[in-house]
């Protein structure tokens, strides 16, 4: 993946993790937690907190960790290589 799809795969990704801390956020704001309480507990103003969950542009990785630490989940990263390319031959001894 190269040029374009890269950018759109990193689109796609950005988009899902912003997407997610969204809805555990909504999970706990209907059980009481607002967005004054998350940024009491990361110390940053409620208006940051508003932008990110906001504004996917502004809600970067260390942005989007902090979050999930600050509502009780941990955020998990894989790089998965891709299949090769060129065909693969078998060796036969």
């Amino acid at each position: 993946m190269r040029g374009e799809g890269a950018a759109a795969e990193a689109e796609r990704v950005q988009f899902e993790v912003w997407r997610m801390i969204g809805e555990v956020f909504e999970t706990r704001r209907v059980g009481g937690f607002s967005q004054s309480d998350l940024a009491r507990t990361l110390g940053v103003p409620r208006g940051q907190v508003c932008l990110w969950l906001r504004d996917r542009e502004r809600m970067t990785l260390k942005a989007a960790t902090r979050l999930a630490d600050a509502m009780g989940y941990d955020v998990e990263v894989r790089l998965i290589r891709r299949a090769s390319q060129r065909p693969v031959r078998a060796v036969v001894q």
